[in-house]
């Protein structure tokens, strides 16, 4: 599944990082996603998620596992790891510059795996924040 936001209104948000931006457009969906007895993957190259962001949206932080300072290489794997394992409700990754032999990865892990993958970029030039 593939959703993209673009509209004007929510481009005028000024949000603190792309996980910030995640917990207030997709709060429904993790609040579902977080009744499940799994982890809550948040994956980043640096610090991105504050714990009162988490307490705000309503999940339950004892789940929630913020990896960060992850070099866009070793995000590509953790995500397969990660879905590979299903021991996540879902993942969220926050990476930039997906080659297409590193989409292709993806792609396959997904299809393989009853996880849901959310990633998204801090590219400031790219409009859209793409859920997959």
């Amino acid at each position: 599944m593939l959703i993209e936001h673009s509209s004007s209104q929510l481009m005028a948000i000024n949000f603190e990082s792309p996980f910030q931006q995640v917990l207030q457009q997709q709060r429904p969906l993790l609040k579902s996603l977080n009744k499940a007895k799994k982890w809550q993957l948040w994956l980043s190259d640096r610090p991105m998620l504050k714990r009162s962001w988490v307490n705000i949206a309503g999940l339950d932080k004892q789940k929630v596992v913020h990896l960060s300072n992850l070099k866009n290489e070793n995000l590509v794997s953790t995500i397969e790891k990660a879905l590979k394992s299903k021991t996540c409700s879902y993942i969220v990754a926050c990476i930039n510059d997906l080659n297409e032999h590193d989409k292709l990865r993806i792609k396959q892990a997904v299809l393989n795996s009853d996880t849901c993958l959310l990633l998204v970029h801090d590219n400031p030039n790219q409009q859209t924040v793409q859920y997959h």
